[in-house]
């Protein structure tokens, strides 16, 4: 089998250190090598993700090499409201269908850029549904501990939203907001992290479905051979 080498352009620091210190260590001993890109220009801390800096970063990951593969790491709350596919989303879908939405959307916008980079191929965007924390959400006891507050807390706010990736994608109702306000003390880089890794890839991904179809993609992205 081939090994696969894989730019994933990220939105932010908390994502770039997620990708690097946890996921990509797995994802290496199953011949997958993940290299997390900062969107934009140097300097840039996250937020406020616009299309048109997003496909300048795509398109030239896809243009440096043909035997590479590009994804993406954004957060679809955060997402400006000209991206493709984004004035098609109801809130009637689901966090899985208004993911795949984007997603469709996103890869036919490169596509339509650089139809000679087999884009379908070496292509796989992913949204975060609805932002990085809803990760942090898959172990209601280590995210409690985390936070030094009771688990209850944690389980009433998946009670009401059903799984990590259906909490609410309104500003004032994310992921990370709802953290905040059960504790301050959370930093979004640091903690994250920590709390990531503690948790684990394998929970995560029995908890988050969306997350778990972009994992099951780039694993097999080892038995690819673009050269």
């Amino acid at each position: 089998m081939n090994n696969a080498e894989v730019c994933i352009v990220v939105e932010g620091q908390t994502e770039q250190t997620f990708v690097r210190d946890v996921l990509a260590p797995e994802m290496a001993a199953k011949g997958v090598f993940l290299h997390a890109a900062l969107i934009g220009k140097p300097g840039h801390k996250g937020g406020n993700i616009r299309f048109d800096r997003a496909r300048t970063d795509i398109v030239n990951f896809l243009k440096q090499r043909s035997d590479t593969f590009v994804s993406t790491m954004f957060d679809y709350f955060r997402i400006d409201s000209n991206w493709p596919g984004r004035s098609d989303i109801v809130t009637t879908l689901s966090a899985a269908e208004k993911a795949g939405l984007l997603e469709r959307k996103t890869l036919e916008a490169i596509e339509a850029c650089v139809p000679e980079c087999d884009v379908k191929t070496r292509f796989i965007p992913y949204f975060g549904m609805h932002e990085f924390e809803a990760l942090l959400f898959s172990n209601s006891a280590v995210l409690a501990a985390a936070l030094n507050i009771e688990v209850s807390l944690i389980k009433t706010i998946l009670a009401e939203c059903g799984e990590p990736e259906e909490i609410n994608e309104h500003p004032e109702n994310a992921p990370s907001k709802r953290i905040l306000l059960l504790n301050q003390v959370y930093r979004k880089v640091a903690m994250g992290k920590s709390i990531a890794k503690t948790i684990g890839i394998t929970t995560m991904r029995d908890q988050c479905p969306h997350f778990n179809a972009w994992i099951a993609t780039l694993e097999k992205l080892r038995i690819a051979n673009l050269t």
